[in-house]
């Protein structure tokens, strides 16, 4: 059988036998693909010389079976384990969020090399950054828009009158955008957010990676996107997501 190599970002980890593990990766090449790692377990506390990690990027190997979503690990060869936020719980709690957002989002078998490049700049940006807030705000909108769910906030998904001299939109994750305060009249559900919060999100979106540690918003408006986005995304998902629980902004 044909033995695979691609970067990849173990994403979760499931129990098998005393000694194996189901683990979840997000790969550059193969998309989201799930791996039996035979003796890859943790061992009486301690790591094993072969165990893999969480929220961390690998070199991997792994043998591709044609008739089954499960293949088998061969080797994980460390890349970055980004230690800076092993011990900073809020650190740790947005990355185990980006990467909840990836594993929820994703299909298996379905490669998007953008896609892993911002989950990999974003990992690393949690560790390093002094506060990872706006990167994971950042990542979010980044990832809607990749994906193709990025919502409709140049205008009035309705009408395509402009927000920018109003002050407040209605957002309507069904409609699939901000509505003007005549158009919103005919939908139901929905929440008000302020018309500047919907252009800084929309400026997020076109920010370079590189540029965002030099980024200052205030904590208000990071609130009022975060709230906007979770709204969104339990939308979408039919459902909320379990790191919102652990998560400040």
């Amino acid at each position: 059988m044909p033995v695979f190599r691609t970067e990849a970002i173990a994403l979760r980890r499931t129990d098998y036998s005393n000694s194996s593990q189901i683990i979840t990766f997000y790969t550059r090449n193969y998309g989201k693909i799930h791996a039996l790692a035979k003796g890859f377990k943790r061992s009486s506390g301690r790591y094993s010389s072969k165990a893999v990690d969480l929220l961390t990027c690998y070199q991997i190997l792994f043998i591709k079976k044609e008739h089954t979503s499960l293949h088998t690990l061969t080797e994980a060869i460390l890349q970055d384990n980004y230690p800076m936020f092993r011990n900073n719980l809020d650190k740790y709690y947005k990355a185990s969020y980006v990467a909840e957002l990836v594993n929820e989002f994703t299909e298996e078998n379905d490669p998007n090399e953008q896609l892993f490049d911002i989950f990999l700049h974003t990992l690393s940006g949690i560790s390093t950054d002094a506060d990872p807030t706006i990167r994971v705000l950042a990542f979010e909108i980044k990832t809607l828009n990749i994906l193709g769910y990025l919502p409709e906030w140049g205008h009035c998904v309705n009408c395509k009158s402009g927000i920018q001299q109003i002050p407040e939109v209605h957002f309507n994750a069904k409609e699939g955008g901000v509505l003007c305060g005549r158009c919103q009249l005919k939908c139901k559900n929905g929440i008000i957010v302020p018309a500047g919060v919907i252009l800084i999100a929309g400026r997020l979106l076109n920010m370079n990676f590189q540029r965002l540690e030099r980024v200052r918003i205030q904590r208000s408006i990071c609130v009022e996107i975060e709230k906007m986005l979770r709204y969104y995304i339990t939308f979408i998902l039919n459902k909320g997501l379990n790191s919102w629980k652990y998560i400040k902004i």
